[in-house]
């Protein structure tokens, strides 16, 4: 299966035949046959020509759309009601007190045991004091996972063991140029944040179109609170993949010089973007570090670089990609929801 990025501003994507044209002035940027098509991702100021619309939407092809500096807009739905039985199933569980907070405790333990692998591998090639404090730390709020009874004391160890990791990230990060003062989102901060909250939106939308495929509804979850247009259950399951798909990522672009300083639009070169301008404006510093658009592409490949790398997955007793496993997670947890199985978090080893 393979993902279209289309990042190139003022470009429309047509539908010839049975392939997407992306054109700009008249000029052909790029062509793509839709055979095996499983994603569309457009960034920014980006048309979709009403056939090409209707053809994704006929053909299932999930589209995304985000703004140039990777924030989520939304994305492309049709009417497609398949696996109602699943989802009846689902709702039902949501009501389970007991369902909800193991569930919670699952996607937590899966997260910070993750956390813990990347720590762990730094650990060993450049040992650290202070890593091995965040290590005992989130040890800590693992053990402490069995005997929280709500989720508000789960998302409690959750925070502290978050805290933790992220209190030693700056330990992780070999190159001169990346400061990180701790994880900021709205707005990222510094360029190591911009990379963090960029690779998590195309996180979401590759857990999202896991979740649509086995017929799971994305916005009633446990561990995140269901609201309005907030997809929980999403987010739930994103949790696990966070640390080794994108936090990871993050550090080989860095460290291998992949991604360096001039990547990046910094407080004093960008403009403050419509979403976050109001009657009074934030303050300089507080405007947010985006990747230039011409980067952007680059941080992207070394995404899919990472979906396509293969990882051995014990419940199939093969080695198949990390976009293989969460669909594979996303399956395993649509049985945990009709009890035909136990849901256990993808920890490799």
């Amino acid at each position: 299966m393979s993902v279209l990025y289309v990042t190139e501003q003022g470009t429309t994507v047509h539908k010839l035949g049975r392939r997407l044209v992306v054109r700009k002035l008249g000029h052909v940027i790029e062509t793509v046959h839709t055979f095996n098509l499983e994603q569309v991702i457009l960034f920014g100021n980006i048309q979709l020509t009403a056939q090409a619309t209707t053809f994704l939407l006929q053909e299932g092809i999930d589209t995304v759309f985000m703004g140039t500096g990777g924030r989520y807009r939304g994305r492309l739905v049709s009417g497609d009601g398949k696996n109602i039985l699943l989802r009846r199933q689902q709702f039902r569980k949501a009501e389970e007190e007991s369902f909800l907070l193991d569930i919670a405790q699952r996607f937590v333990r899966g997260k910070l045991n993750n956390c813990r692998t990347l720590l762990r591998r730094h650990q060993r090639q450049r040992p650290n004091d202070e890593i091995q404090t965040a290590l005992l730390r989130i040890n800590h709020s693992i053990r402490a996972l069995a005997g929280t009874r709500s989720l508000d004391e789960i998302r409690g160890r959750e925070g502290a063991g978050a805290a933790a990791y992220f209190g030693c990230f700056p330990r992780l990060i070999l190159q001169e140029g990346f400061p990180f003062g701790g994880r900021t989102r709205r707005p990222p901060k510094d360029a190591v944040n911009a990379l963090l909250s960029f690779g998590y939106t195309m996180l979401l939308g590759t857990v999202t179109t896991a979740i649509q495929v086995v017929g799971l509804d994305p916005f009633l979850g446990s561990l995140h609170a269901a609201e309005n247009g907030k997809p929980s259950l999403v987010l739930d399951l994103m949790e696990e993949f966070r640390p080794l798909l994108v936090d990871a990522a993050v550090l080989r672009a860095i460290n291998r010089r992949q991604m360096v300083p001039g990547d990046f639009l910094y407080q004093e070169d960008v403009e403050m973007p419509a979403e976050l301008a109001g009657d009074e404006p934030p303050a300089r510093e507080d405007y947010p570090v985006l990747l230039r658009p011409e980067s952007i592409r680059k941080w992207i490949l070394v995404y899919e670089q990472t979906l396509r790398q293969r990882v051995l997955y014990p419940p199939l007793g093969t080695q198949i990609t990390w976009r293989q496993v969460v669909l594979e997670q996303a399956r395993r947890l649509a049985r945990h929801i009709k009890a035909e199985e136990i849901y256990e978090p993808f920890v490799p080893r």
